[in-house]
């Protein structure tokens, strides 16, 4: 039976806690260990924790408050290697019990290194809300493209061994400063882009919890929520050049595969070369016309 290490970051998620981690508890056909790091919860999720603690197999580490994308990497580099698969999760989600044998499946037939799938939204008492993206819908995998946009959320992954072994090895470790800015899944989708590594599944085996409190969601909480991220980017100099961050520390970090891939290089380049190529870099975001130039000049890109 295949052993799959399971990672966890948690804060102040005591709501929809329990409901998760005895989904995880559930799984069937693997043998599951479940690897938390608690990011500086003051709401008496510790607590929680605590319970689950003495369970076997249940490992919980209290730790200071790094933000989502550093926990979660964090939480990678100190996981032991000699687990056949390992899956991310977030603190609120319900996971069928068929998730992780669903996702082993779909690797072994594909021989790809990493597994994500479509999402059932469903609200805070968990009422469904219908599947993320239609199953026809086209789905980013290639680097530019998630450079670009990411579609492929971190608690829908499953991955090898191998990959495991790629991500933490030290020379293909992002920066802090990056994990502040494109949280872990968008650097994961990212790396297994690079190697052309990654498997989707249109199918849904995760009821992906939407409320008021979600880090990243599924819906953009109106125009509200759209012009507070909006200005965060403008008033913060930590939140801005996402993408081409992004670009810049893959090409950092993979030096040997990125020549492969030359948009990586012109969205890590400046602005020139962005504004030349905005044609097919804006059908990978989506945006207007006018949003993509005025993003790109004040150096939002």
């Amino acid at each position: 039976m295949n052993r799959v290490a399971v990672l966890m970051s948690t804060y102040n998620g005591k709501k929809f806690l329990c409901e998760q981690l005895d989904s995880i508890l559930s799984q069937t056909n693997v043998e599951v260990e479940i690897f938390i790091r608690d990011d500086g919860s003051t709401d008496g999720t510790k607590e929680i924790l605590d319970k689950y603690a003495v369970k076997e197999g249940i490992h919980v580490d209290y730790a200071e408050n790094v933000g989502v994308g550093n926990s979660f990497m964090n939480l990678l580099y100190s996981v032991p290697s000699d687990f056949d698969y390992y899956a991310f999760s977030d603190q609120d989600d319900i996971w069928m019990d068929c998730k992780l044998c669903e996702a082993i499946e779909m690797l072994r037939k594909s021989g790809k290194m990493l597994y994500a799938s479509n999402q059932e939204c469903v609200d805070g008492d968990g009422k469904s809300l219908g599947l993320r993206y239609e199953p026809e819908k086209y789905i980013h995998l290639k680097p530019e493209e998630i450079v670009s946009r990411n579609m492929i959320s971190g608690c829908t992954m499953v991955f090898t061994k191998e990959f495991f072994k790629i991500l933490e090895s030290e020379n293909h470790r992002p920066s802090f400063a990056l994990l502040l800015n494109r949280i872990h899944d968008v650097w994961v989708a990212a790396v297994a882009s690079l190697y052309d590594a990654i498997v989707y599944d249109s199918r849904a085996f995760i009821k992906y919890r939407q409320h008021e409190n979600n880090v990243v969601g599924a819906y953009d909480g109106g125009l509200k929520k759209r012009t507070k991220e909006r200005m965060k980017k403008v008033m913060h100099k930590q939140y801005r050049n996402g993408r081409s961050m992004l670009a810049k520390e893959l090409i950092s970090c993979f030096p040997d595969i990125v020549d492969t891939h030359p948009l990586l290089k012109i969205c890590a380049g400046g602005k020139s070369g962005i504004l030349k190529n905005r044609k097919v870099l804006r059908s990978y975001t989506g945006e207007s016309a006018f949003a993509f130039f005025a993003k790109t000049i004040l150096g939002l890109f």
